[in-house]
């Protein structure tokens, strides 16, 4: 059975970089369009389940990028469900991101 792996951001970044994965925003729309990481798969926690098909399987999965890390958690618990395999949590989200100095879109539209 896969885990979820807790990693920081610079760690995310290794992957992200690699091309073995893929970050996924799993925040409400208000909080995606006022700010974002360029690139980001943005399908909200409410709605994950039913699109599930837009993820690729055989990628790594960073689900981050909530306040708290509940959400994120949540996400990946709900991928786990869903039978993928490679899941990371980000700890400290989308503040976390910013204090390594990594930038954010802001004022996107949807």
């Amino acid at each position: 059975m896969s885990e979820i792996k807790e990693i920081g951001v610079e760690e995310a970044i290794q992957l992200l970089r690699s091309g073995e994965a893929v970050l996924l925003d799993v925040r409400t729309r208000e909080e995606y369009t006022d700010e974002h990481v360029e690139g980001a798969i943005w399908i909200p926690l409410h709605e994950l389940s039913e699109r599930i098909d837009e993820l690729d399987r055989d990628k790594a999965i960073l689900a981050c990028f909530c306040r708290s890390g509940m959400r994120s958690f949540r996400a990946c618990e709900v991928l786990k469900k869903h039978g993928f395999s490679r899941l990371y949590n980000v700890r400290g989200g989308i503040t976390a991101w910013k204090k390594a100095g990594f930038k954010t879109i802001s004022g996107s539209k949807l």
